[in-house]
């Protein structure tokens, strides 16, 4: 039990971590250590400068040595199938905001599991001051759209939440039907399995998938 509380707590934090874009916590323009893997699964040890949101999803700002500028390089996110820096988690994967199913950027990582949940965010040109009253992290969520994305496993490409708005009763199920029980108590439209409750279910599939 003691054991279980200790993963609970853990994932809590680094899901908390990963939504925390707070300059208290991770300053923009410092270099914090991090790593980054290829498309080979080779993982690449060193330091890594935090960028805005938007901006990270596209190149890593990665040093082999955090006191020499020299050793910067440029990755392309496109290139690398995951990296990490200061807590956070994002992966390569076929979305990067637009029509194209083929464009590879950086996912923010939120929930790990046989459906993983990622933010995705957009840059918003126009907005460039704040408003009275408002803190940065609200201007910055403004300045910064973020998009729910899903990534099932064996799926070859992921989907927004904005694909479930319509048609819920006929996708979600079709989405999960490995899980035959759970795909047909949101089919039925059963209590606490409707289109308010998609984060529960996808909660409980990934839960009866890690079993």
């Amino acid at each position: 039990m003691k054991g279980l509380l200790l993963a609970f707590f853990a994932f809590i934090a680094m899901n908390a971590s990963a939504q925390d874009w707070s300059n208290d916590v991770y300053k923009q323009g410092d270099i914090y250590p991090g790593n980054m893997i290829d498309k080979d699964g080779k993982k690449t040890e060193g330091f890594i400068q935090m960028q805005n949101r938007y901006a990270m999803q596209s190149t890593v700002l990665f040093y082999t040595d955090k006191n020499d500028r020299k050793s910067k390089l440029k990755i392309k996110s496109e290139t690398l199938s995951e990296y990490s820096v200061a807590e956070k988690t994002w992966r390569c994967i076929n979305y990067s905001g637009g029509l194209s199913k083929k464009a590879i950027k950086g996912n923010l990582l939120i929930e790990n599991g046989c459906i993983s949940t990622y933010a995705f965010y957009t840059y918003e040109s126009g907005i460039n001051t704040r408003l009275e009253g408002e803190t940065a992290e609200m201007f910055a969520n403004r300045r910064y759209p973020k998009t729910i994305v899903r990534h099932k496993v064996g799926d070859e490409g992921p989907v927004t939440d904005d694909y479930f708005l319509l048609g819920f009763v006929k996708k979600m199920p079709e989405y999960i039907a490995s899980n035959e029980v759970l795909a047909a108590k949101v089919a039925n439209k059963e209590k606490g399995y409707k289109m308010l409750n998609k984060d529960a279910i996808m909660d409980e599939y990934n839960k009866d998938c890690a079993q």
